[in-house]
């Protein structure tokens, strides 16, 4: 969406205060909050601006008065101009994007969204947890597992395990794979491999030359046509087997202090 488009969205729900008021300004009751650029925000503005971007398919926001500086969910979630309704359902509307994919995960502690802040890193960040907590509470971006120390997400299966959940589905109408994740590892040595959206749903690992179903991973021979599609799949954080998971590099210094810094005083 073009900064323009942006720009006049926050304008049509007023999501931007006036300059010149102060934090109590405006009509009585009226609840506002500071975002992180200096700009003062609305929570009925935020709400109605927020609802309208998700539904034309925008997962990640910025402000409209400088579009270059991103607002993060968590961020937006702090200014505390939810409502918890509102936060279950702008969360499940996100989620049900497939825009959202790579982008969001919910926190294995208290199950609230959070937005990556930086692709490639594994140790994520979650406001919330930190705060009632009282220090800085972390989880793996690839095994939603808490993030105890780096030695402990440091094999391969994290990042796989984030390859295989942020993959997108298939768009393939009348294939046998449509709506399958568009990755999949071997059931037996977790070798990466995709579909052509060609023929039957059987496929052969070119690694251990192991035949399985694209749609539900069971092995090929017990394929029926109608098999359900299986979920992306658990490849880490839960054993060796690769199963079906349920929905449900450190970051650097710099990325850590700002996070701290959106809970001053609170932790």
């Amino acid at each position: 969406m073009a900064s323009g488009q942006w720009r006049a969205l926050a304008e049509q729900f007023q999501v931007i205060c006036p300059p010149g008021g102060h934090p109590g300004a405006g009509r009585p009751g009226a609840l506002r909050a500071q975002v992180s650029c200096g700009h003062w925000v609305s929570a009925a503005g935020l709400r109605g601006w927020v609802r309208a971007l998700l539904d034309q398919g925008v997962t990640s926001f910025r402000c409209p008065c400088c579009p270059d500086t991103p607002w993060l969910w968590q961020e937006l979630c702090k200014l505390g101009l939810f409502s918890d309704e509102d936060r279950a359902t702008l969360e499940a509307q996100i989620l049900a994007q497939e825009g959202a994919r790579g982008s969001y995960r919910q926190c294995p502690r208290c199950q609230h969204l959070v937005q990556r802040l930086e692709p490639g890193t594994l140790r994520t960040p979650c406001l919330p947890c930190s705060q009632r907590a009282g220090g800085l509470f972390c989880f793996c971006w690839g095994c939603r597992t808490e993030w105890r120390d780096p030695s402990s997400h440091a094999d391969s299966r994290c990042p796989l395990q984030a390859t295989l959940h942020d993959a997108p589905k298939i768009q393939a109408p009348g294939s046998y794979v449509h709506g399958c994740p568009s990755l999949r590892a071997c059931p037996r040595c977790h070798a990466l491999l995709t579909h052509t959206t060609q023929g039957c749903p059987m496929v052969i690992c070119p690694e251990c030359r192991y035949w399985f179903c694209y749609r539900c991973l069971g092995p090929y021979r017990a394929h029926r046509p109608s098999c359900p599609i299986a979920d992306p799949q658990l490849v880490c954080g839960g054993g060796d087997a690769v199963t079906p998971m349920s929905r449900g590099s450190p970051v650097v210094p710099s990325v850590t202090g700002w996070i701290l810094g959106l809970w001053e005083g609170g932790i």
